[in-house]
């Protein structure tokens, strides 16, 4: 795999600016926006970095998959091997989502993502999962995506052991996730989950990198911490945030 604009990846989102761009990205390959738009930036990322580095054959995993555009957009760019787990697969009612106006798809941005979940075709390989214990078996996945995941209750340990061994060795973990530079508290638990929702400060995600480590994970390079604005507005829980995305490699 080539290892080419692995340097642009690591890093804060710092602006609106960065969602546009991002999402005239998107556009450009004839992908919709994200349907909540701010999350074109890390998707973008996602997309971009697997299109560089893999090719139509490479085995992908998005865990977390009902809500993400990851699968689906790659379909759109020929990738065969798909595969996406959730704690549930149903379609669910995502009432602001459909508010946002997407030209690609009119008055219903959530089509992509519904027909991934519909599966008509047999097309994708989505199963029902928890993320922390998977039946995949082991060294099967070129790269795994976590669009927007790991805050919402996720046991990190858990996590890198398991993206651990059923990634190939040399193989990629993108991850998203919620983020400021200082401590947000959250008083929100979307899925219910140990712990509830977490808004990752800089110090948490310093030790989450090290804790993968531990599972034979890597930065492609350093995180770039600079910040600037408060990107993401929650309405749901009155919170202010942006947020983080880093690759990781599997060395060993």
């Amino acid at each position: 795999m080539s290892k080419e604009n692995k340097s642009q990846f690591n890093g804060v989102l710092k602006s609106w600016e960065e969602v546009s761009q991002a999402s005239k990205n998107l556009n450009s390959l004839g992908l919709p926006s994200h349907p909540d738009t701010v999350k074109s930036w890390d998707t973008w990322k996602i997309i971009n970095f697997i299109r560089k580095n893999g090719n139509n054959e490479s085995t992908i995993l998005d865990v977390g998959c009902n809500g993400s555009p990851v699968l689906p957009y790659l379909r759109q760019l020929e990738f065969k091997n798909l595969y996406g787990c959730d704690v549930d697969l149903k379609i669910r009612k995502r009432r602001l989502l459909r508010r946002i106006k997407n030209k690609a798809f009119g008055e219903n941005p959530d089509k992509l993502l519904n027909e991934m979940l519909e599966n008509n075709d047999g097309f994708y390989n989505l199963s029902v999962q928890n993320l922390e214990k998977t039946n995949y078996g082991s060294n099967k996945f070129d790269f795994i995506s976590a669009l927007s995941v790991i805050e919402h209750g996720v046991d990190l340990k858990k996590y890198f052991l398991e993206m651990s061994r059923i990634l190939k060795h040399n193989g990629f973990l993108l991850t998203s996730t919620d983020y400021w530079v200082e401590k947000i508290s959250t008083n929100s638990n979307v899925y219910d989950r140990p712990g509830g929702d977490v808004i990752f400060e800089k110090k948490e995600i310093e030790n989450m990198i090290k804790l993968a480590n531990n599972f034979s994970f890597e930065l492609v390079e350093p995180i770039n911490f600079q910040y600037e604005d408060k990107v993401v507005k929650w309405k749901k829980t009155k919170q202010e945030y942006t947020f983080i995305f880093f690759c990781l490699q599997k060395n060993s």
